[in-house]
């Protein structure tokens, strides 16, 4: 198989895995009245079980999955949470970024982008809790 082609269906393979996983761990759509409070808590429930994941599809998140973010966003008169992290494999080598997006009333979006894609330097990891820093960082988006 061409090499180029087996990455991307690496990558599909490993965003339908991680769509799988958010469904699961969230129970399926988000609810329409979430806060950023709850974006957050779901957020942190992403990364249990991600290790069986890890183990299953032989990859290596870095930061551990969900990964890190910027904050909730406000984003067109809705509150929106983004997370990533890079995958690899367990030797090292890149197979992408993957992106995570949280949204009230939908359902979790996971995507694999190529790892030109890059990850912010801004972007911090979530706190091990709700706090005030996390939701001060709700920002609004256009």
């Amino acid at each position: 198989m061409d090499p180029l082609l087996e990455l991307e269906t690496r990558r599909l393979v490993v965003s339908t895995a991680l769509t799988a996983h958010a469904l699961r761990s969230l129970g399926g759509r988000l609810t329409a009245d979430g806060d950023a409070a709850a974006l957050l808590a779901l957020a942190r429930r992403l990364g249990e079980g991600a290790d069986l994941l890890e183990r299953r599809y032989r990859l290596r998140f870095e930061p551990p999955y969900p990964g890190v973010t910027t904050g909730v966003e406000d984003a067109g008169g809705g509150l929106r949470l983004v997370l990533a992290c890079t995958a690899g494999d367990p030797e090292g080598n890149p197979l992408g970024v993957v992106f995570t997006a949280l949204i009230p009333g939908r359902r979790p979006q996971v995507s694999v982008a190529p790892v030109e894609a890059r990850i912010p330097e801004e972007w911090r990891p979530l706190a091990a809790g709700p706090d005030l820093d996390d939701l001060d960082r709700c920002r609004h988006v256009h």
